[in-house]
């Protein structure tokens, strides 16, 4: 009796728990029990697990997007630093290099004030582009590249170092081969520009800002080691035996500058290699500074932007308008008023005339201190008037800085062929940050990552006669 009424409670046991149990799952143990999870246990557990995967995607996303903009900020500083040091290996081969006062004299001479007809990414013009580094360097022609030189029928390639006894092309100087011109060297100007891209629409580059390099290259002169004579303006240079015959040679078209007719500029010289059109000599022979002489240049004729291309250094500079309050815009040597600390300081405040028994000068006391300038032992002053001139490029970001910015500028010293270069990056716009929404402050100040250098170029001694 009793095996009977465990039976029968089994039973009515498992009947009711079917009956009041149909949400939970179907699967029924060897006894017929049913058994499982109810779908508000699914639900909660499910509420659960994504938001540990919430959690978890969160977190991932912010290591991805703190690595992205940590890798956006070190190729910045390292492009930053690679343009520097071009830039400081470029100048080291200069002979002279403009200050504000003698750059502005040969202002309309330089290639951004030329029209141009090349496509609107490549153009650099007196509305977007500013002239800060431009020098005069010495160029060295490798001896042992080859080119064309202009014979009377067909061109013939040869070494530039060497020139054939019997005008067949040779592949080295070898002992029938007359060499000429191997340790001589020409002059090529170069220039670097800081140019404003903000109103740029380009697929190519990034619309902030960027660096131009610009460089002109005098010719590789005929000359003979056998005693060839140079040409003058009435006779081609002579072929002595064993000299190359004058055929070799050929003269710049047009031999006459359509530019700098008072006084008439010829060149009737004869060349290997012809210079590049608008080249012309600089004088540092005369009397005067090297800094007059180098602001009465002229170009021969208008530049050829086929041949002489602007190329782009480095791109991704701070396109950030300049404002009062970064300073730069006071008078070196007076304590900026800018106390803004989310702004970007400059350092380097405006050029100031001096003016002592009767003569004057323009020189930068910012640029004498060699904590941020150039370092200068005999600045100029007015108890010393004669003394080593130092100056900022551009003078004035508010005025006559057609790109409006402060990202590149330098501190020169003309006579003693030194300066001091200081660009800045912006890492935020690699990051498509528009630039409404970029400008500096404490909370991004390390998105604008800064580089300076302080470079020596050759001494101007032996450049011009005492």
């Amino acid at each position: 009796m009793k095996k009977f009424i465990q039976k029968l409670f089994a039973q009515k046991l498992a009947s009711f728990s079917q009956r009041k149990g149909l949400m939970r799952s179907k699967k029924v143990n060897r006894k017929g029990l049913a058994f499982g999870f109810t779908l508000i246990e699914l639900l909660v557990a499910a509420l659960i697990a994504s938001l540990l995967v919430s959690v978890l995607l969160s977190f991932l996303v912010g290591v991805l997007d703190s690595d992205r903009k940590e890798t956006a900020k070190s190729n910045a500083q390292e492009e930053l630093q690679a343009a520097i040091s071009y830039i400081s290996d470029d100048l080291q081969e200069a002979i002279y290099i403009y200050g504000a006062d003698a750059l502005a004299n040969i202002n309309s001479q330089l290639p951004h004030t030329q029209a141009q007809s090349s496509s609107t990414s490549t153009k650099c013009n007196s509305t977007d582009c500013t002239p800060v580094l431009v020098f005069w360097k010495r160029y060295n022609y490798n001896p042992t590249a080859t080119g064309k030189y202009s014979k009377t029928n067909t061109p013939q390639t040869q070494k530039i170092g060497c020139m054939p006894y019997t005008g067949t092309p040779l592949d080295d100087c070898k002992s029938a081969d007359i060499p000429f011109g191997r340790d001589t060297y020409t002059y090529s100007l170069v220039a670097y520009y800081l140019k404003n891209d903000t109103n740029l629409v380009s697929a190519i580059w990034s619309n902030t800002a960027r660096i131009l390099r610009w460089e002109l290259k005098d010719g590789y002169a005929w000359s003979c080691s056998n005693g060839g004579v140079l040409s003058t303006a009435t006779t081609p240079p002579t072929a002595p035996a064993g000299c190359p015959p004058v055929a070799f040679a050929a003269q710049r078209s047009p031999t006459t500058s359509p530019l700098i007719t008072t006084p008439t500029t010829v060149d009737n010289g004869y060349y290997f290699i012809v210079p590049d059109k608008g080249f012309n000599r600089p004088d540092f022979t005369s009397a005067g500074t090297l800094s007059n002489l180098a602001g009465a240049w002229k170009k021969f004729d208008d530049f050829n932007f086929g041949t002489n291309p602007f190329t782009t250094l480095v791109d991704f500079m701070d396109d950030t308008d300049y404002k009062a309050n970064q300073g730069g815009g006071n008078d070196a040597g007076v304590a900026t008023s800018a106390t803004t600390a989310s702004e970007i300081k400059i350092p380097i405040g405006k050029n100031i005339t001096i003016t002592a028994s009767g003569l004057t000068a323009i020189t930068n006391p910012d640029c004498d201190d060699p904590s941020v300038g150039v370092g200068n032992t005999n600045p100029a002053s007015a108890s010393n008037i004669a003394g080593t001139v130092t100056q900022r490029v551009p003078d004035a970001f508010a005025t006559n800085n057609p790109s409006r910015l402060t990202s590149f500028y330098a501190c020169v010293a003309p006579e003693n062929v030194t300066v001091r270069i200081f660009m800045r990056g912006n890492a935020l716009a690699r990051l498509g940050v528009a630039k409404t929404n970029r400008a500096p402050n404490p909370n991004n100040i390390t998105f604008f990552p800064t580089a300076d250098v302080r470079s020596f170029g050759r001494s101007g001694v032996g450049l011009k006669k005492k």
